[in-house]
């Protein structure tokens, strides 16, 4: 059982260059990252809503430089990303994702505290981007939405919002609301093990024919050893000794009649046949 939906937090760093990075990113269907990516839905906000993060985050900045006298570090991350997603199997509709969205961030202008004119500007810093999946292949996530706020509202940094406390907040809001909107419960969610027995069984047979491939390598090296030996008896005219490894040859070939070689194993194996027969 999953303790939550998964949710990851992270900033967006790199000032105004990395919000505008971020969103030709989410919007990239040709991006390598997006290969088992089949469709792009915008939930909430479009371009002009990360370039109203940047420009936030920019007039902040100047002011910071002009009044700070006191020097300290200019603020070079200017939003939060969030990533909501959810496992294969489950496609809500936009519409859905759209109520779960709004759920999760009015949960997050409560933790910040914000008044109405604050929350007013913070909703028109929000953009979503919906990101749904391949559902039949084995790699890539399952359909989830990248959630990007803006840090800078009403002259202050929602320092808040990167916060631990933030995080479990938003996992909480997501867990409730899926449910809510989407009637599906993460506590009665069990994660698909059907391929786990058929992932064994290939790591098995791998191993087993690395193994057969490995004991077939030391009986061909046996073989070789055996035949030098037989030649060291036939130029030293050991009738005995050529007997015996003559015998042991034989018996080392047989134990190769029923095994799979290689082109190159045969044709050195017939030609020794030939030799000792």
């Amino acid at each position: 059982m999953l303790k939550n939906w998964t949710v990851i937090t992270q900033p967006v760093r790199l000032a105004s260059d990395g919000v505008m990075m971020r969103e030709r990113y989410l919007q990239s269907l040709k991006h390598a990252n997006h290969k088992h990516t089949v469709r792009i839905v915008s939930i909430f906000g479009c371009a002009e809503t990360s370039n109203r993060i940047a420009l936030a985050g920019e007039e902040f900045r100047l002011n910071q430089q002009l009044h700070n006298r006191k020097g300290g570090r200019p603020l070079s991350s200017y939003a939060v990303e969030y990533c909501l997603t959810l496992p294969k199997g489950y496609r809500p509709t936009p519409k859905q994702w759209q109520s779960v969205v709004r759920d999760c961030c009015i949960a997050l202008a409560k933790h910040c505290k914000l008044n109405k004119t604050d929350f007013a500007q913070y909703r028109q810093q929000i953009r979503a981007v919906l990101h749904q999946q391949e559902q039949g292949s084995k790699q890539g996530s399952g359909d989830h939405v990248h959630l990007i706020i803006g840090k800078v509202v009403a002259n202050r940094v929602l320092k808040e919002l990167q916060q631990k406390k933030a995080t479990k907040l938003i996992k909480q809001a997501f867990n409730h609301s899926v449910l809510k909107h989407v009637g599906i419960d993460y506590r009665s969610y069990a994660p698909e093990e059907n391929n786990k027995g058929k992932r064994l069984s290939e790591w098995q047979y791998q191993y087993e024919k690395a193994h057969a491939a490995l004991e077939m390598e030391k009986i061909i090296l046996q073989m070789q050893k055996q035949f030098s030996k037989w030649l060291i008896a036939m130029e030293e005219s050991d009738d005995r000794q050529k007997r015996r490894q003559r015998n042991r040859l034989m018996k080392t070939i047989d134990s190769l009649d029923h095994k799979l070689l290689s082109k190159q194993q045969t044709k050195q194996m017939e030609k020794i046949k030939l030799r000792v027969g």
